[in-house]
């Protein structure tokens, strides 16, 4: 989609454009942007299914995590993307 993009707006690859910058004037939103609103989506999708289908927030009681970093969690990533946003949340 970028080189497409690139090539309607007439920008070479050696013009040392960012993607950011080339998103800007065309008001085509980022992957990211949209990974964060589908994320978002579907964890009010969650919030709104009844607590004996779904076992959202709950961890494991034994066993241990993989070394290296640590992989974010379904929560956390929801927070995170709720605080890029700029949405408050109760707690």
């Amino acid at each position: 989609m970028m080189r497409h993009l690139r090539s309607i707006i007439r920008i070479i690859w050696m013009d040392k454009v960012s993607n950011k910058d080339l998103l800007k004037p065309t008001g085509v939103p980022s992957m990211e942007d949209l990974l964060i609103r589908k994320n978002l989506w579907w964890s009010g999708h969650l919030m709104r299914v009844s607590p004996d289908r779904l076992l959202l927030y709950s961890q494991l009681s034994s066993g241990h995590r993989k070394r290296g970093r640590l992989r974010l969690r379904f929560k956390e990533t929801i927070k995170r993307n709720l605080k890029l946003r700029d949405i408050k949340t109760d707690s």
